[in-house]
């Protein structure tokens, strides 16, 4: 593509307030009025001129307190309509508006703090009670704004708006090369591991009964002897 014929994605737009912001006055869900300060151009075609209409949202706010507490304004960029009807969604870089206060200010509070409450008999009373600063973004004040979308100018003359792709995000964890312990048990008979539960009965092994030993043979009685049978003696002629 030639040189202006793409408005990459994150591009740097400046927006022009035209009404006030500050944590003290403005609300949640107040939409403050901006505008576009420069014409937005691709491929030598405005499609948002100087001075388009940018919606500002308040999504939070909150006043300065006591205890040297600093207020502080969130803010969302509705998107930007361009001149063809569609819009442009809009991010801002810092989404959270605050008094800027530099680690070396901090710092020599703390240390006048310190030396007058040496000096000053209950000077602490003032740490106490002494309100922090508001954040006020006066009218004709500029904001950044970076795009979301890249923009493209094709041959046959319309512009391309291409917002990216959304992020994959899997709905299963990942499973772990090792068994995982849980930092406490599980309340509960269910709880615990799986290594620890109780494993379900299974069936009961049928028991089969030892052979039994053979009945011993009854001995058999020895035969009686008879008396033996006198030998008749020979007579005498």
């Amino acid at each position: 593509m030639p040189p202006g014929n793409s408005l990459p994605f994150d591009s740097n737009l400046v927006l022009v307030l035209d009404q006030a912001i500050s944590s003290k006055a403005s609300r949640a869900g107040q939409i403050v009025p901006a505008h576009l300060k420069d014409p937005l151009a691709v491929g030598g075609r405005v499609i948002a001129p100087a001075g388009a209409p940018v919606k500002i949202r308040i999504v939070a706010s909150s006043p300065a307190d006591i205890g040297d507490v600093y207020g502080f304004v969130d803010v969302f960029f509705e998107p930007l309509l361009l001149a063809d009807g569609r819009s442009l969604p809009l991010r801002a870089p810092v989404a959270r508006l605050e008094p800027h206060v530099s680690a070396g200010h901090e710092s020599t509070v703390a240390w006048e703090d310190t030396i007058e409450d040496q000096v000053i008999p209950y000077h602490f009373l003032y740490h106490i009670f002494r309100e922090g600063k508001n954040f006020v973004l006066n009218a004709g004040s500029e904001l950044p704004a970076h795009t979301e979308a890249t923009l493209t100018a094709l041959p046959n003359g319309t512009i391309a708006i291409e917002t990216p792709r959304p992020l994959a995000q899997s709905l299963q964890m990942p499973k772990p090369t090792f068994p995982v312990e849980p930092i406490a048990t599980p309340f509960g008979p269910a709880g615990g591991p799986k290594s620890r539960k109780t494993p379900a009965p299974g069936p009961t092994p049928a028991v089969t009964p030892a052979p039994s030993a053979p009945a011993s043979p009854t001995p058999t009685p020895w035969p009686t002897p008879e008396p033996p049978t006198p030998t008749p003696s020979p007579s005498a002629s």
